[in-house]
């Protein structure tokens, strides 16, 4: 800085010495005192230009775009990490009426805030329930979400109490037991007589099968339920053989005691 103003010294004083030499010596004071005061106009003007500082330029500001907004969904949205079931009401007591499954999306309607559960509308249809919070993440403003109350839980289905299955047991034992009227027709040669009549009998039950009817101990024949007598065949005994015709009643849980009637000709 020091060597550039000595330079603009000389040269100021060069030019001063110049113009002294060419000027005439009668007007020698009056311009020596112009010229210096020239000198010192240019001297001045050097030192303002020297000291003045170069104008920085200043930079244009760049555009900044301003940043977007995420939009807010205006409809809440839940997803849920697993599969879940969705109710009519909040818990396992309330019927089962669909689901929300891995990778979809449901519109929020509602919450209940004690429970915690969130009121959705199922995917592809208008069906609304109440959706299992544990697994569940809503995305959206809920502030504004109506409450649901909380549905009185179903009335349980009466089961009917089933009809206890009689226990079938045997038929009662028949009674009144005869032979009539009696039938005593003799044949050659005596003493042998033709035994016959009408065995009867009095029903006693009514939830037999059938009847048995028995001669001297063995089964004779058998006849079905309801009916209370039976047409006796002639036989040929010798006379004053007793015959004993018997009547028992049955069914599949067993049988009655047999009643008998005893016969004798003459």
């Amino acid at each position: 800085m020091f060597k550039k103003k000595s330079n603009l010294f000389l040269y100021v004083f060069l030019i001063i010495v110049l113009s002294a030499c060419n000027l005439p010596s009668g007007e020698t004071a009056t311009e020596e005192v112009e010229v210096s005061d020239l000198a010192l106009t240019v001297t001045a003007q050097a030192l303002l230009l020297q000291n003045s500082p170069t104008p920085e330029f200043t930079a244009t500001p760049q555009f900044t775009g301003t940043p977007e907004l995420t939009a807010t969904p205006s409809i809440p949205q839940v997803s849920v990490s697993t599969n879940t079931n969705c109710r009519t009401g909040p818990g396992v007591v309330y019927d089962l009426i669909g689901g929300l499954n891995v990778g979809q999306t449901a519109e929020v309607v509602g919450k209940n805030s004690s429970t915690g559960y969130w009121i959705i509308k199922l995917p592809g249809s208008n069906t609304i329930c109440w959706l299992f919070p544990q697994h569940a993440t809503v995305s959206g403003n809920t502030a504004n979400l109506p409450e649901y109350p909380v549905p009185p839980t179903p009335t349980p289905t009466k089961t009917s109490t089933p009809t206890a299955t009689a226990t079938l047991a045997p038929p009662a034992a028949v009674n009144n037991v005869t032979v009539a009227p009696e039938i005593c027709v003799p044949i050659a040669p005596p003493p042998l007589y033709q035994y016959g009549g009408t065995l009867t009998w009095e029903d006693k039950s009514d939830n037999e099968s059938g009847f048995n009817i028995y001669l001297n101990g063995g089964l004779f024949h058998s006849t079905a339920a309801n009916v209370t007598s039976h047409p006796l065949p002639l036989l040929p005994f010798n006379m004053g053989t007793p015959l004993t015709w018997g009547v028992e009643a049955f069914n599949s849980a067993g049988k009655a005691a047999i009643k008998i009637v005893v016969m004798t000709c003459p």
